[in-house]
Parts: structure tokens; sequence; C-alpha cells
């Protein structure tokens, strides 16, 4: 075995041993051993020659790399079912190049390096161009090599978008659109060179559903059951604030995040592959937010925000949990809605200000007698008066000429500008109180006692805490309530609105809105046919409520009166069903700690012909930023009948 001839044989086996070992190394180490981030792209790549892709294929098994949370993010698989399989929200078949993609992770993850270094196609269609975030994952996990790739298409939309940072927007609510009535939450992308004056020829990173109709029973369905395919677009961040601030009088608040330019490069590449990409809209769980926390999880490996949402995603909810992440925001900016800038300067106008701004806004040659000073203020009030009603109607034949006077004449009025910006409110959105809330309490109705539970998955009404949230909206979502008394000792479903909305929108010198309601649901009938209010012959009915008058007042009161109309159907009735119509009159009062409720219902039902009241007087008592007490007392009346109803509860908010 020493002589000789032995030797280059032993030398032979020696270096053929030390190979495979260092090849087994290779294979069974993870990438960090090598000093690399896995969802980087830093890695030391070996020479092309050197590229084994059945080497390949095995080590990303011994890495389980098709079982990685960040390639599931990419690909959004959800989780396992009983069988196993991890099925990806995305429904568009572009989006996967493995025929059982959509449906296995493995497959996908072993389609994607056959396509890397296997696949023909070249410049755009290549697959390093069409999936840059995933390729870049895998040369870092895998330490490999990835073939040169010409990408003219990525390359030219990076070079115009050119983010130097990202900033998350929360649009307020806006009642008069189901999608938008819980707010709206999207990106935008900051380039070196805008400032806070530029910040508008940014761009906007946007989730949204392809709707394609205005009706709302048929948005609220399909919204609940995923009928509508939603779909990320990229678009002037000027578009979305002449959206919501200018035409929707919505407020933007803007977040800067401190996302680095590789963050920021990450996220563009995954935003690149979600291009045209469709997925299941749903209105609360897979909706605007729970999609940007997607995004964000893929700029910054190690976030975990959706995993925090199961079951629903309100954008409210979802902004506070963004931002409860330690260092993740750098700075917050409020912008007003182009009516609050508004009523602002009408706030600050004397009467006679205002009323010439009226008149000017429809006759800008119009002669005034007012000072200098307050000329040019009534001038300036109505540009922006006349301003805003072209933006609600661009098609407005006069709006142009009528603008272009008014500039003209203010021009000419040597006055600096008087207009004063809003200040900020002192609680923003993701400051105001979770929008989940249980309550808890005692009274005494129909003459019996009873315990009740109420719980509310979303969102806000009129007595909770207001910080946060648009003054004089109300919104329920699933709002249940389950009660036991003592004359049935056992549960019943009290009432559950599925949706119940109020918009107390006050009239001023400008706006005349109108206040309005509208709600559906299940609840338990007040009386039944012959007048009793006893709670053995209590009866479960559908309704459906609405509508709609006038609402008046300031800051502390708001006073309404509005026409209203009701159905109700259910077996006990006698016919199946009744409708009744009245007036319904109210005031809310927010005090310091608290809100109060004063409301009179009245309904002429036409089965039986009779008279039906509800009088109540509900109010909070806040307990801190998570906690309150409520106070209800009333009387129901029927006819000549008539019987006082009364409860305290606790309510928390989570």
């Amino acid at each position: 075995f020493f002589s000789p001839l032995a030797a280059p044989l032993f030398i032979r086996m020696v270096l053929t041993t030390v190979h495979r070992l260092l090849r087994l190394a290779c294979l069974l180490l993870p990438a960090s051993a090598f000093g690399l981030d896995p969802t980087g792209t830093d890695a030391a790549p070996l020479p092309p020659a050197a590229v084994d892709i059945a080497a390949l294929h095995a080590r990303a098994d011994l890495l389980h790399l098709a079982g990685n949370p960040y390639w599931h993010l990419l690909l959004r698989y959800g989780a396992p079912d009983s069988s196993g399989r991890s099925t990806s929200e995305a429904r568009s078949a572009s989006f996967f190049l493995s025929p059982d993609g959509r449906h296995d992770p493995s497959a996908e993850l072993h389609a994607m390096l056959d396509g890397l270094f296997t696949s023909t196609p070249s410049g755009d269609d290549a697959i390093r161009c069409r999936f840059p975030a995933r390729a870049n994952w895998l040369q870092a996990a895998l330490q490999i090599p990835l073939p040169p790739a010409n990408c003219p298409g990525l390359t030219e939309w990076k070079r115009g978008i050119r983010p130097a940072q990202a900033t998350l927007v929360f649009a307020a609510d806006y009642l008069n659109s189901p999608s938008s009535m819980f707010g709206h939450t999207f990106l935008r992308l900051d380039a070196v060179e805008h400032t806070e004056d530029t910040r508008l020829l940014a761009y906007a990173v946007n989730y949204a559903a392809n709707t394609g109709t205005s009706n709302s029973f048929v948005f609220a369905w399909k919204g609940l059951t995923g009928g509508f395919p939603g779909e990320f677009s990229l678009l002037p961040y000027y578009d979305k604030v002449k959206e919501y601030s200018d035409m929707e009088n919505r407020d933007l608040w803007e977040y800067e995040l401190t996302f680095t330019p590789d963050e920021l490069q990450r996220l563009l590449d995954h935003l690149w592959e979600l291009r045209n990409i469709e997925f299941p809209y749903y209105f609360l769980t897979r909706n605007c937010s729970y999609q940007l926390l997607s995004l964000l999880e893929a700029a910054r490996p190690g976030l975990q925000l959706r995993k925090d949402f199961p079951l629903q995603a309100i954008p409210t909810d979802t902004l506070r949990r963004v931002l409860a992440e330690p260092g993740l925001l750098r700075k917050r900016v409020y912008r007003p809605a182009a009516e609050r800038r508004l009523l602002q300067d009408a706030r600050d106008n004397p009467d006679t200000v205002n009323e010439a701004a009226r008149q000017l806004s429809r006759h800008p040659a119009m002669k005034t007698a007012l000072s200098p000073r307050d000329e040019a203020a009534a001038l300036e009030t109505a540009y922006d008066y006349r301003y805003y009603r072209f933006m609600e109607d661009p098609h407005d034949p006069d709006a142009r000429q009528t603008l272009r006077q008014l500039l003209v004449r203010r021009a000419e009025v040597d006055v600096p500008d008087q207009r004063t910006v809003p200040a900020e409110p002192p609680v923003d959105p993701a400051g105001g109180h979770a929008t989940a809330r249980i309550g808890l309490g005692a009274g005494q109705a129909r003459g019996a006692a009873y315990g009740v539970l109420r719980l509310r998955p979303a969102y806000h009404d009129l007595l909770d805490i207001p910080g946060g949230y648009r003054q004089g909206a109300h919104i329920d979502f699933l709002d249940g309530e389950v009660r036991i008394d003592d004359s049935r000792q056992a549960l019943r479903l009290e009432q559950l609105r599925v949706i119940d909305i109020d918009s107390l929108a006050n009239w001023d010198v400008f706006f005349h809105p109108a206040s309005w309601f509208f709600g559906f649901g299940y609840r338990q009938a007040a009386v039944d046919d012959v007048g009793r209010f006893s709670s053995a012959t209590s009866h479960g009915v559908a309704y459906i409520d609405g509508g709609a008058g006038a609402s008046g007042g300031n800051d502390v009161m708001s006073c309404y009166v509005q026409a209203a109309a009701g159905v109700e159907a259910g077996p006990a009735l006698e016919r199946g069903w009744r409708a009744g119509a009245g007036p319904r009159l109210g005031c809310l009062f927010d005090l310091p700690g608290g809100r109060i409720r004063l409301q009179s219902d009245s309904r002429y039902y036409d089965n039986p012909g009779r008279m039906e009241t509800r009088a109540t007087l509900e109010g909070q008592l806040d307990l801190g930023a998570r906690n309150g007490m409520r106070l209800q007392l009333g009387e129901l009346g029927s006819g000549s009948v008539r019987q006082g109803f009364g409860e305290v509860s606790w309510v928390h908010y989570f």
C-alpha cells in the first residue's frame, strides 16, 4: 500500500473524499453559516459554470425553503388546511410558474429554480425580470449566482419612481361610499428630490376592489363573500389627494416610515411581481389594509403584522398595529380636507365677509363695500368655495372663467394672503379607541328584568370616545345583543344590527348636507299586534330602517330632524310584515368625559293602524381610553299604552 505505485492512488482518494465532504457541507449548512441574509441580495455568487441544478434542488429541499415564511409571503400562501396543503390567495395564473403552483409551494419553488437557469425567454419576459423579489431571495438563500438579465421594463419603472422613503397614508372614513366606510390606507413613495411642498408629485401604491357597481347592496354582498377582484395599482399621489381631500372631504394622515434603501428596493421588486394580479377582495378581512401589511412585511423581513388580523382588518386597527412596531415611524403629517380648510376660513371671517364670498362665487365682478382686508378675505373664500364646487362638477362651463376672474381681482388687492391652516386634531386615527367593543349590563324592559351581553366587531357609534374619528359619524357592523330575563330564564337574541349608520352632518354657511341614517338586521319587536309589552309575547322581526333630514349645531351640541320610514317582517305579524313612517328628532351633546344623546322616534304603522313611539336618553361616561359606563332610560308607547325601560352597562374596547 505504501509502495511508490500506490501513492498517486492514495492522494486521489484523499482529494475525492475532501471534495465530497465539502459538497455535503454546502448542502447541509444554512445560508446564514456563510454570513448571508436569507432575504437579502448580497450573496457571493459562484462562477456560473459551477451551478449544479440538481444540487440546487436538493439543497432547497434540505433547507425546507418551500416552507419558509418569506417564500409563503411572496406567493401569498395561506395556512395549511387539514391535508397539509397551502393555497395562495392569488387568482391569476400568471403569478405562478408551475401548473400546481397555487396549491403547492414546493412545486412552485422548484419551477422557479428551473426557470432561472433553463428557461429561454429574454428581456422583460425572463423569469428573473418577471419575479425579481423571488429571484433575489433564492439567490441569497442558496448562495447561487443568477444568470445575467436585461430588464428594460423593470429598470425604467424603478427609474421613474426613485423611492427615498415610504409613507403610510390614512384617509378618513367616508360614509357615502360602502368601500370607504371604515377609512382607507395606502402607501406613498417619495423620491429623493421631493419636499413637503412637492409631495403631490410622488407615487401612491393603492389596493382596491374592482367593483364595477355603485349599488350598495351588491357591494355589501360581494364584498363580504369575496366576489370582487382586488388589484394593486400605482398612480400619482395628487390623484388620491384630489379624490379624497378635495372631492370626498376626507382628512389625510401621512405616517413616514423608516425604511432603508434596501427595504424600499425589496418593496418595489415585490410590487412589480404583483402587477395585474387579482386577489379576492373581502370587505372586512382581505382588504386594502391587510394587503398593504403584506407589502410592508416583504420590504422588511421579520415584521409580523398580518398575524394579528385573522378575522378582520379594519384600517384604523391595522394603522395602529403598524405604528406600534418599535422604530418604524419617523414622522407624522396632517393634511386637512378642502372642506375643513374652507370652513376654517369661514369661522375666521365676519358674517358680512362670508355673505360677500357667497355672492362673489357666483358673480366675481360684483362690487362690495368691504374694506381692502375684508374684500381680500371674501375673494379668497369665494375662490376656495367655487373651486370646491368645481371639483364636484368639473364640467361646469362657467367655473374656469369665474375662478380666473376671482384670482385676477384678488391680485389687485394689496393685502397678504389671510388663509389659516386648520389645527391638527388632538387625537389622530391611530390614537382613537379600538374598533371592537364588548359590553355587559343589566336592565328592565317589557315588564321583566334582564342581563345583557353585547359584542360589536366594528366600528364606532355616537356615544363612543370621539378622538380619532369623524364627528357625527356612526357605523356599527354586526352589533349583536343577547339577553336573559327573569320571565323566560333562557337566552335569546335581542337584536343583531348587520349595519347601522348615522351621519349627522351639520349645516353651515356654505354647505347644507343631508343628515341621514340607515340600518337593517334583526330585533325583538317592542310590542305585539295588539299593543302589549309583555316579555312573554315578544317576537323577533327582520327590519330595514332609513331616513333623512337636516342637522345643525357646533362642536358641543348637534340637533337633527329627519323623516323616517321602515319595514318589519316576521311570522308573529298578522300578515307577515308591516310598514311605518314618522318623524325622528334628537340632539347629541359632547361633554367633558362623555356624551349624551336624546332622541324621539315616532312611527305610524299600517298594520294595525296606530302610532308607536320610542323616546330615549342615552349617555356614556368614559373611564380611560378603553372602558366606559353607559346609561339608557326611555319610554315605549303604543296607542295610549306606555311603559318605561332602563339599563346600565359597562363597555370595553379591544
